[in-house]
């Protein structure tokens, strides 16, 4: 399977730089969506598209055994790219600057080596829409994913992060939440310095 991963190297290459030249944020990954279920379409890899309301969910295996869900977040932030790269952020006032494009083109890379598998059980691929803000009825893209029965069945699931902490060939796990939040608090501080 390595060396599989390591012949998709340049096609996961262009893929996560297509989604960085072309961010998009929260509940409006519709661009994003559609290249992930054309790319899963390609792989003939079993999908649902608007799950949470521009989330992607595939389904890989014989379903006889555990279901194990796989989950990247798809969304950008609004924020104007500095970065002077070949494949910039293309949107003005928009960018992946979480390493939510490396996040959804992982988990396409994943579908792409498993789908050549046979494996008892499921895995889920779970493709996330709004990790970064919630709706006007204040739900993220989990909780919305989670009203449209995405992780129903699940037996465990398994998230990533990139992190500019760590070196190339690096992870670190954790069981439970990580890096995980969407409130913002502000704060006035008032005294005396010294």
């Amino acid at each position: 399977m390595l060396e599989r991963a390591e012949e998709l190297k340049e096609k996961l290459v262009q893929i996560r730089r297509t989604i960085h030249m072309n961010p998009e944020t929260s509940f409006t990954e519709f661009k994003t969506a559609a290249l992930v279920s054309e790319t899963l379409s390609e792989l003939g890899v079993e999908h649902q598209n608007g799950v949470g309301i521009t989330g992607v969910v595939a389904r890989l295996g014989n379903g006889n055994g555990p279901v194990i869900g796989i989950r990247a977040d798809m969304d950008a932030l609004p924020i104007q790219e500095a970065n002077d790269v070949p494949y910039k952020s293309q949107v003005p006032g928009k960018m992946h600057a979480c390493g939510h494009d490396a996040h959804t083109t992982m988990l396409l890379g994943a579908a792409m080596l498993l789908s050549q598998e046979q494996f008892d059980g499921e895995i889920r691929l779970l493709f996330q829409p709004s990790e970064e803000a919630q709706d006007k009825e204040g739900k993220s893209g989990a909780m919305r994913m989670i009203d449209d029965a995405a992780i129903d069945g699940l037996d465990a699931v398994l998230s990533l992060h990139v992190s500019g902490s760590l070196d190339c060939g690096q992870v670190s796990l954790r069981e439970g939440y990580s890096l995980a939040n969407v409130d913002t608090v502000d704060a006035k501080i008032i005294g005396k310095g010294g």
